[in-house]
């Protein structure tokens, strides 16, 4: 096990929202840790040293795992835990207040998107799918 390759496929499957990767990663880096393998660099150029990236990927492996569990488990790939705040990824429109409520007004393509600035989701609003002849 290369654990500094392990963390780095981490950051980028949670970038890509590869969920599984995430999940299957997280537990891997996590194991090999607990089995008091040497940690990854966690902080790019700086330099915390072993304890402290130990405690940082323990604590990000864990977190990731945790939601990547819980977006793989839920029925939508939705997490229960998550307010659900929706964004159209076309035009940056605003969607309704709960999941049921966007796909009764026709959002397609919702997907939970950790990385936002204000929103936890992201989808295609009705009027981008009209716009795109797919309504």
């Amino acid at each position: 096990m290369d654990p500094q390759t392990t963390w780095n496929s981490l950051l980028d499957a949670w970038l890509y929202r590869h969920w599984l990767d995430v999940s299957e990663l997280a537990e891997s880096l996590l194991g090999w840790l607990s089995k008091k393998g040497f940690p990854p660099n966690t902080m790019g150029t700086q330099q915390l040293g072993p304890e402290r990236n130990r405690a940082v990927a323990i604590a990000a492996c864990q977190y990731a795992a945790a939601q990547a569990n819980a977006v793989l488990s839920s029925p939508n790939q939705i997490p229960a835990e998550v307010p659900f705040t929706l964004t159209c990824a076309t035009c940056n429109n605003e969607g309704p207040d709960t999941y049921a409520e966007a796909i009764d007004e026709g959002w397609t393509c919702i997907v939970y998107y950790p990385a936002g600035q204000s929103e936890n989701f992201l989808g295609e609003c009705p009027v981008c799918r009209e716009r795109d002849g797919e309504a």
